[in-house]
């Protein structure tokens, strides 16, 4: 690859219409022209609004399914440019980087009409403003675009850059995620798909930054998903402008800044606040600076690749889609984002138009698992027959896996467990190495008294190198190790996780499962059995939590469920999960908190009328007494880490966990 410069230019420019008017019009009154000329306008309009009638179709790619109300041309274009994109990627980043753990479907909308009822929404109102967006999840990850719409191929490739960002960081500040987006939302094949350009100049930004002014930059590195900086369009745009500019001086000014950048984001992941990261890293003055001048150029460098043959080809054709299975897609996706009443509405259709559509099926089982009704789920499941369809059999071994709480230390829901085994089968093929796939057939595993075959320790390895920054793989991985007896091995895998390089709940969640292993190897090493249940019994859980993995569910016996809503662990804070027994307080001294299997190292002390003391049990009443619990009881209790010395950990919550 080499750099060349591309040169900044407006983004729009003015055009004189110049109208020659026929001599036998110039004795029809101005009035009755300019009416009879805005009623062509009007008209002009409405039929551009209104394109032929298309049919839904689909074509699977080797890395995307594109589904879409548009011609099978352009459904194709689609695809190629999708897969262009990530074949240049791969080879200027790494294959690795934008390898999909999961499958992406891309859904395309022919207008404006058929898009707003699933765009996202911003303080309760659909937003207009968005023509295409990535919305991802732990089994699917969907790109919702417009067709036709201004820079529809800038739209797509930064949909999708977040994929491949969200592949190689884990809550990157929304500036960078959002201006490494932009930034290679520029990307265009050249030279008949041998060549391809990335971070070209964005002259609408540019034109924007210097004509409407800019935020500073110290506010521009606070916001997140929920500033209005961040949402409301007439801001939006500064800040998605002022966002691409400062990456694209950091990736491809001069000097370059990437080692910084790199510094900056360990900081950050480390705890340090994203402001005293950036200044300790660059300096905001000094970049204010550098920012401001970096905007008055006019020649900006980019990334040529070269390729020695075509980059992209794509042989397969696209394929009708039956109007149930439009609904189902339409559904399936509601369900994932949350949307249960429209999703209800939507799968009701497709129902009507199918009664028998299996996709519609499994996205009904989708949306029982998520309103908690698990028995109803459960039969939609097990009555699915073999689907000659590929994503339908996966997203059934998802939704199957999800019940049965695959991934999660507990009792076996047998049927379930081999339906998804069947399901699984049936994807195979060419997608036997996705790394999704792979994980959940070695978590299949997991439930139930047998060891985890030497084919399940395999599997969740070789998913775990193809989507490293997958958190969940690798407390599946730990679990199948342990269970195996390989103890030294699943502590080598886990005990990274319990560092300040990850987010509070993953750590959270690693030292309750380093408790599991620790425990495990003890009581083999006295020759007692590796007893999941027993271990969870003593320790106060129902399971060994893992975070972005599904969870086991509660049979349903038409009862609401309580879920409770922990307190989320803050910057300089850690929490351990325990039995507390006792709390002893001294006169005049502070209270101790006396818990059994904790991780929490040294002496849990402070005064009671400074803790925080939240209950999720139906049997408390009355306030906290000091002394000996008459039952011992499962709590969270949270302090303040390096706030005292070593010997002594300030509390500041204890969270009584729900009774069995």
């Amino acid at each position: 690859m080499r750099s060349t410069s591309y040169e900044a230019t407006e983004a729009q420019r003015s055009q004189r219409i110049s109208l020659e008017e026929e001599s036998s019009v110039s004795s029809v009154p101005l009035w009755l022209r300019d009416f009879v000329r805005s009623v062509l306008v009007s008209l002009a309009v409405i039929l551009a609004a209104a394109p032929c009638a298309a049919e839904w179709r689909r074509l699977d790619s080797p890395n995307f399914t594109v589904v879409g109300d548009v011609s099978a041309r352009e459904l194709r274009d689609m695809a190629v440019k999708f897969e262009g994109f990530r074949e240049a990627l791969s080879r200027v980043l790494s294959e690795r980087a934008t390898a999909a753990a999961v499958p992406t479907i891309i859904i395309v909308f022919p207008n404006e009409k058929a898009f707003a009822p699933f765009k996202p929404t911003y303080q309760g109102k659909r937003r207009t403003d968005v023509a295409g967006f990535f919305a991802p999840g732990p089994n699917l990850n969907y790109i919702l675009v417009q067709s036709g719409g201004v820079s529809t191929d800038r739209i797509i490739f930064h949909e999708y850059a977040h994929l491949i960002v969200s592949n190689v960081m884990s809550n990157p500040p929304v500036w960078l995620n959002e201006g490494l987006a932009e930034f290679y939302s520029t990307f265009r094949l050249m030279s008949g798909g041998k060549q391809a350009q990335i971070g070209l100049a964005i002259g609408e930004h540019l034109q924007l930054l210097r004509n409407s002014g800019r935020v500073p930059l110290a506010d521009l590195l606070k916001v997140d998903q929920r500033s209005p900086l961040y949402n409301e369009s007439a801001r939006a745009s500064v800040f998605y402008a002022e966002s691409w500019a400062l990456t694209h001086m950091v990736l491809n000014g001069e000097p370059g800044r990437v080692t910084q950048l790199s510094a900056y984001l360990r900081s950050v992941a480390n705890g340090v606040p994203e402001s005293r990261a950036w200044e300790e890293t660059f300096g905001t003055a000094r970049m204010e600076q550098d920012l401001q001048q970096y905007l008055q150029r006019n020649l900006f460098n980019t990334v040529l690749v070269e390729f020695t043959e075509k980059i992209t080809s794509l042989p397969v054709a696209p394929v009708p889609v039956s109007p149930g299975d439009v609904e189902a897609y339409l559904g399936a996706y509601l369900v994932q984002r949350g949307q249960y009443d429209e999703a209800a509405a939507q799968l009701a259709m497709a129902l009507e138009a199918d009664p028998a559509s299996t996709r519609a099926a499994v996205a009904m089982a989708q949306l029982d698992i998520g309103r908690s009704q698990y028995g109803s789920a459960e039969k939609r499941l097990i009555a699915l027959g073999r689907s000659d369809d590929w994503l339908v059999a996966y997203s059934a071994a998802m939704a199957m896996a999800d019940l049965a709480g695959v991934g999660i230390a507990g009792s076996a829901n047998v049927s379930l467990i081999q339906a998804a085994r069947r399901q699984l089968d049936t994807v195979g093929g060419d997608r036997a190495e996705m790394p999704n796939l792979l994980a959940h057939r070695a978590a299949l595993d997991l439930p139930g008294p047998d060891d985890p075959t030497a084919e399940a320790a395999a599997g969740i390895a070789r998913a775990r190198a193809l989507a490293p920054g997958r958190y969940d793989y690798a407390f599946i991985q730990a679990q199948i190790l342990s269970r195996r007896g390989e103890f030294a091995s699943a502590r080598t895998v886990i005990g990274p996780l319990m560092s300040g390089l990850y987010p509070p709940g993953v750590r959270d969640s690693a030292r309750s499962l380093m408790s599991y292993i620790v425990n495990a190897e003890n009581r083999q090493q006295t020759g007692g059995k590796d007893d999941v249940a027993t271990f969870l019994a003593a320790s106060g859980s129902k399971s060994i939590p893992v975070p972005g993995f599904d969870v086991p569910r509660p049979p349903d016996d038409g009862r609401p469920r309580f879920v409770p809503d922990y307190r989320v662990v803050q910057a300089g804070e850690a929490r351990a999960e325990g039995t507390l027994d006792r709390i002893d307080c001294p006169a005049g001294g502070k209270a101790t908190f006396h818990l059994v299997e904790a991780g929490a190292p040294g002496p849990l002390v402070a005064r009671l009328d400074a803790v925080d003391f939240i209950s999720y049990r139906n049997d408390l009443d009355g306030g906290v007494k000091c002394g000996a619990l008459a039952q011992p009881m499962p709590v969270y209790i949270t302090w303040r880490d390096g706030a005292q010395t070593a010997a002594e950990k300030p509390v500041i919550a204890v969270e009584f966990l729900p009774n069995k």
